[in-house]
């Protein structure tokens, strides 16, 4: 909610997973406390997770503390401490959210990779999928209450599969449904990315030919130290099987930088892999020494200065590149959803905010679409409109 003066209790979803998210969780904790002492407060998620007991003694104002997988009691505490009437089912860790014309299926949760720099194992457990059932009727909820792109999402979703039900089989079922204009798979761990699956997003013109692989590095002898296997002509290789397949595929990761024993040799190989790989999206970190991870307790450590600079390299390198790539895109015909109507601050003539299938929600820029005021698109709606600008992450797109 917007002005959490009219809100019953306030509840702060939390980030375990590193120094800096922990830190922002925290404060955005700290600074509900101040601003909403006559509030009930509630944190939830990874942080809680990981520390209830020692965030719990510490800030007392906080009326009640829930982990990853506790939805139920959370709505219960928010009942009870709001005075309301409410019945809920079963607990389960997988739960559809949706959000205007999209929304998040989780199709797997925990992770049984032991990444040496990763605290999710520690956090939500090994991997565990959900099942074919479970996820189509997470679906059939969504779509009923007017979703039209379906993001399937999971800390390894490439690995999901239910007896002999592979993840190109529920990608096919989902997608056999009329209301599912859009189907997009993120988190794909590049060891689990082979060609069938490839060939699945790719024949399948309901499948958004986007591709989400967090691969981390691309020095082979750090990605080991990581706990991962690979190097940057591996990924290259796979990168260019997928452009052969879908020529106008769009590609987002992540990177680490700093990681304990990075030389300058291994960062300059970084560098060279993100030109050649032209990622339309990423994400670059400055390495986080998580408690009870083994990357923790590694050495040599690279020198806190050391790593911004390599990250502030990065990030510069990243944007250039996705800006290149955006541009090639000026003139080209798009497909858009819409998701919103035009916010105060949009450009001059826009009517309508959507995504092309090459902009994930919430990650990823947005298409503002430009149209007659006669002619505005209504939300879930799929439009076709010509791309005409550039606007930093963003384009800018009029309706055909």
């Amino acid at each position: 909610m917007d002005s959490p003066e009219k809100a019953g209790a306030l509840v702060i979803n939390t980030c375990g997973f590193i120094q800096a998210a922990k830190e922002e969780s925290l404060e955005a904790i700290l600074s509900a406390a101040r601003e909403w002492p006559d509030r009930p407060l509630v944190a939830v998620g990874c942080l809680v997770e990981r520390y209830r007991r020692e965030l719990a003694q510490g800030i007392p104002e906080v009326s009640g503390w829930f982990g990853v997988d506790e939805g139920d009691a959370v709505v219960r505490h928010l009942a009870k401490v709001c005075g309301l009437q409410i019945s809920v089912g079963a607990e389960t860790s997988f739960r559809p959210s949706l959000s205007g014309s999209w929304a998040y299926l989780k199709i797997s949760d925990g992770c049984s990779h032991r990444c040496s720099f990763c605290a999710i194992p520690l956090i939500k457990g090994p991997y565990r999928g959900a099942s074919a059932e479970a996820i189509l009727s997470q679906a059939d909820e969504v779509l009923a209450a007017g979703a039209r792109e379906l993001v399937l999402v999971g800390q390894d979703s490439a690995l999901w599969r239910d007896g002999g039900m592979t993840l190109s089989a529920l990608l096919l079922r989902l997608t056999e449904d009329p209301r599912v204009l859009r189907l997009r798979l993120m988190y794909l761990h590049p060891e689990h990315v082979d060609e069938r699956l490839l060939e699945s997003v790719a024949e399948n013109p309901r499948v958004c030919r986007y591709l989400d692989i967090p691969f981390q590095h691309a020095a082979p002898g750090l990605l080991r130290r990581m706990g991962r296997t690979g190097s940057s002509r591996t990924y290259l290789d796979l990168i260019a099987r997928a452009h052969r397949m879908m020529p106008e595929v769009s590609l987002r990761s992540t990177f680490i930088v700093g990681f304990p024993g990075e030389t300058e040799e291994d960062f300059q190989e970084l560098l060279r892999f993100v030109e050649n790989a032209e990622f339309d999206h990423a994400g670059a970190f400055a390495f986080s020494a998580e408690e009870g991870t083994a990357a923790a307790e590694m050495r040599p450590r690279v020198p806190v200065r050391s790593a911004q600079r390599r990250l502030a390299a990065l990030t510069g390198l990243l944007a250039d590149v996705a800006e290149a790539g955006k541009r090639a895109w000026l003139g080209r015909r798009v497909d858009v959803l819409i998701d919103n109507s035009a916010p105060t601050d949009a450009p001059e003539g826009v009517v309508a905010v959507g995504r092309t299938e090459g902009q994930a929600p919430e990650v990823d820029g947005v298409t503002y679409l430009v149209a007659a005021d006669s002619d505005v698109p209504r939300v879930g709606e799929l439009v076709e409109a010509v791309v005409t600008d550039v606007l930093g992450y963003d384009l800018l797109a009029e309706l055909l």
